[in-house]
């Protein structure tokens, strides 16, 4: 169970999906459900379940930034050793998912699926 102040992971990637369809092709949005199951399976495996919200959550959006960034230069290309195309939708997905999170992690639930990211997907 969630209080006010923390938000699950896989609820998060919902409101992300959710803020980004209009601006994604049905396809370019299936490439980016997959990439964010594979970096919320990522997390979990690193013991992140929950995002906190406010300025006590600041560590915690901090350490799941910089997993993200461990997700695309490690895990993908020597862990797991995806492919070009792969790699190429991962980084566009975890970019955008990042520049989302910056913005809307410590909003409200409300606030935070109600905004919609700037940036345009590549190759959709």
């Amino acid at each position: 169970m969630t209080d006010h102040n923390s938000i699950a992971i896989n609820q998060t990637f919902d409101d992300f999906l959710k803020a980004k369809s209009d601006a994604l092709t049905r396809r370019t949005a299936r490439k980016y459900a997959e990439v964010l199951a594979l970096l919320e399976e990522f997390l979990e495996d690193h013991a992140i379940t929950m995002i906190e919200r406010g300025p006590q959550g600041a560590s915690t959006l901090r350490t799941t930034l910089r997993l993200i960034e461990e997700f695309n230069d490690d895990y993908l290309i020597r862990t797991i050793q995806a492919e070009r195309d792969f790699l190429r939708v991962a980084s566009a997905t975890t970019r955008d998912l990042s520049r989302w999170l910056k913005t809307h992690a410590t909003r409200s639930p409300a606030a935070a699926s109600s905004s919609t990211p700037q940036s345009a997907p590549p190759g959709g």
